[in-house]
């Protein structure tokens, strides 16, 4: 037979994992929940790959070797590795660290009344295995042998998160365990298999024979290896049966194609091709071959990887950064950070990835013509906006109408009693034209905008507050800037078209003598509101809105809830103006006035104060591009609105006292 060419293990981005001891021992803290273990040493693990042959594994640490930035940033604790559920992060890492050839950490459990079973079976030694996911960065061949495993040390790997699992431990780490306990200082040195997760596409494949001899076994252990291999041919047998699955569906996607038998092995031999992945790279191959019957038609099947991809790489960043809806469960990339989906969104795009440095990575992220990850931050950034406009604590909506302006060009607005009252119309009389007045107030659009911008750095922080926290802050400046143009139109009190200003004695809004809001002076406002005319129609407008500055909030609102009148000791006489009118408070009056007070009509029945936006959009945009005097990409915030005045009869004043 002719001799089988080694294959050497690629250095693939994938997430792998290790099992450690728990020991009842290990707790530091009962009433925090404390735990210290040991996730990692320099113990030989025999690894083997559908594209290679079995090597040994050594996962170096030396400081260089080892980055523990991702733990020692409040790495999750999880149960089982499953991020699906939220009810399944149980805990935190604490801390960090290398000591001995090993690597050590201190992990708290969550106080959460789900949680207080895990906790329970911790302290009670029955949930007594750890599993350490990493991700391998780099790795380099030590040993290279003609007739077994070649011995690689990994010189760069990531741990990324701890979790308690099922799964029997490997005995050389755990919880409890320093440089001392090592068992080659005992006994001779054992070869170990990787404990893995079974994975969704893991294919069959013989496992090489042991390379050094164990030495003999007591019974006891001899019992607990039989347990251990039960629960490993339990997960090959899934993973087995999920691969012979795969490749099912692939040959049988393939039948009655047999000239694109190249393209079936291909997607047999890659076990990240599910039948969905299958049937595109078909399309693709069938057409190659035939001419389309016409240009531009496109036919996909499902979506594609790109789109998943996105999609939860955007619901990761939302749920992480707190604005994701309430009913909403975190992705798979919830564990993610925003580098490694920048690297993902490339390689996705088949960009390779592996000698870029980070900054190099992050700035191929965000100028690649189709990557999809400046899109993932804008549609975050665009969320977190939209969410801080909508809290913004504004009450000008309760008093103004919103309305619709087409352009940037100045429109006018007819106010209220401009049509003459109805005619009485006599047996066969004759209807008359009535007449519109020729008084329209002004209302222009402006813009208004501020700049932002996300730094390389920030995506390398792995810093959500950058494209949440300040689009959020963003969006209720928006809201602000509307709610300003607004009540400067209260405050600088503007001229009409009339030429005469908004609160006048000539428009009769206007109270002759200041003074502070009792049930006098409020009566006298509403019934001045009633008793305005049009022409000779009287408009019978009454208040529904108590507009006060913050200096006069408690007054006004005892005023308006108080059965008798408030100004009198003791006295049963009813408040009149018991609920005339809501009580709307806003502290920008205070800046014009601490005594100023003001009545208001319902704006849904009345003309009152119009705020205007460009086609009816009343939220802010956000525009995106790469940045030329900043390392990363630049936002805009902007909005399009203007407020105006229609109609003076709406409103009260009293300048107070």
């Amino acid at each position: 037979m002719p001799k089988k060419t080694k294959t050497k293990p690629e250095n693939k981005q994938e997430i792998l994992t290790r099992t450690i001891d728990l020991t009842r021992e290990s707790i530091v803290d009962e009433n925090s929940r404390l735990v210290r273990l040991s996730f990692s040493s320099e113990e030989p693990v025999t690894r083997q790959s559908f594209f290679s042959d079995p090597w040994i594994e050594v996962l170096g640490h030396e400081r260089s070797e080892v980055d523990l930035e991702r733990l020692n940033n409040s790495a999750p604790v999880l149960y089982n590795h499953d991020r699906s559920e939220r009810g399944n992060r149980i805990g935190v890492v604490e801390r960090a660290w290398l000591e001995g050839s090993r690597g050590h950490a201190e992990i708290r459990l969550s106080k959460r009344d789900e949680v207080e079973g895990f906790w329970q079976d911790v302290r009670d030694g029955i949930l007594r295995n750890v599993s350490v996911a990493y991700r391998i960065n780099e790795r380099k061949l030590e040993e290279e042998h003609k007739d077994k495993p070649d011995l690689y040390r990994v010189t760069s790997w990531t741990p990324m998160e701890i979790s308690l699992v099922d799964i029997p431990a490997d005995a050389s780490v755990g919880i409890g365990r320093s440089a001392e306990d090592d068992p080659s200082q005992e006994d001779a040195p054992e070869e170990r298999t990787l404990n893995t997760q079974p994975q969704p596409n893991q294919k069959e494949k013989t496992m090489p024979d042991k390379v050094v001899e164990k030495p003999e076994r007591k019974e006891s252990d001899q019992v607990d290896e039989k347990r251990k291999g039960e629960f490993m041919d339990e997960g090959a047998k899934r993973a087995l049966e999920t691969e012979k699955a795969r490749r099912t569906e692939i040959r049988g996607l393939f039948e009655g194609h047999d000239d694109h038998a190249q393209v079936r092995d291909q997607c047999l031999d890659d076990p990240e091709v599910d039948v969905n992945e299958a049937r595109k790279l078909l399309l693709d191959a069938i057409g190659k071959q035939e001419q389309p019957a016409a240009n531009g038609q496109h036919i996909e099947m499902g979506d594609s990887d790109l789109e998943k991809f996105s999609r939860a790489a955007e619901d990761a960043i939302a749920f992480r950064a707190g604005i994701a809806g309430k009913d909403e469960k975190p992705t798979e990339l919830v564990g993610y950070t925003l580098l490694e989906m920048a690297r993902k969104s490339l390689e996705l795009r088949g960009v390779r990835t592996e000698r870029m440095d980070k900054r190099e990575l992050v700035g191929r992220a965000f100028t690649h013509s189709t990557s999809d990850f400046p899109k993932i931050l804008e549609n975050n950034s665009r969320k977190a906006m939209l969410r801080g406009y909508d809290e913004a604590e504004e009450v000008f909506p309760r008093f103004t109408r919103a309305g619709n302006l087409s352009d940037f060009k100045q429109h006018s607005r007819v106010g209220l009693g401009t049509f003459d009252s109805l005619d009485e119309i006599p047996e066969s009389g004759e209807y008359k034209h009535g007449t519109f007045g020729e008084r329209a107030e002004p209302i222009q659009l402006a813009t208004y905008g501020k700049l932002f911008s996300i730094s390389r750095q920030a995506i390398i922080n792995d810093d959500l507050s950058a494209f949440t926290d300040i689009p959020r802050k963003m969006g209720r400046a928006a809201a602000r800037t509307v709610g300003d143009l607004v009540f400067s139109i209260i405050n600088s009190n503007p001229t009409m078209s009339d030429g005469t200003a908004l609160f006048h004695a000539d428009h009769n809004n206007l109270a002759g003598s200041g003074a502070a809001p009792t049930v006098t002076t409020v009566g006298a406002g509403r019934t001045g509101m009633r008793t305005q005319k049009d022409g000779k129609a009287t408009l019978n407008i009454s208040p529904s809105f108590f507009l006060v500055p913050a200096a006069l909030e408690d007054t006004a609102k005892v005023l308006m809830a108080s059965e008798t009148d408030p100004a009198q000791t003791n006295s049963k006489k009813p408040n009149a103006v018991r609920n005339a009118a809501e009580v709307v408070v806003d502290a920008r009056l205070d800046v014009a006035s601490l005594t100023a007070w003001y009545l208001l009509a319902d704006p849904s029945r009345f003309d009152t104060i119009e705020v205007g936006y460009l086609d009816g959009v009343a939220a802010p945009f956000l525009d995106q591009q790469e940045g030329w005097t900043i390392d990363g990409v630049e936002y805009k915030v902007r909005i399009d609105a203007a407020a105006a005045p229609l109609e003076f009869r709406t409103f009260w004043k009293n300048a107070g006292s």
